[in-house]
């Protein structure tokens, strides 16, 4: 369209370390892999025996954090 009414959005990627217990529905995670996915309705489980699992990982029973990716605007 017109090059001066073009709106500019910069987003910086924040990593944050938390328990898996805080992760929800349409969080985005960096899973073991390196990969960075966004959580939906079928990726959190929860177990009697393993707890919580994110995509089939239970991040050692939840002694391992998870790094959450947050999405900031400048």
């Amino acid at each position: 369209m017109y090059p001066n009414n073009l709106l500019k959005m910069v987003l910086t990627k924040k990593i944050v370390e938390v328990h898996i217990s805080t992760i929800s529905i349409g969080d985005s995670i960096i899973c073991n892999d390196g990969f960075e996915r966004t959580i939906g309705k079928g990726n959190i489980k929860r177990d009697a025996f393993m707890g919580i699992t994110i995509l089939g990982d239970s991040y050692k029973l939840g002694h391992i954090p998870v790094k959450k990716v947050i999405y900031e605007k400048i």
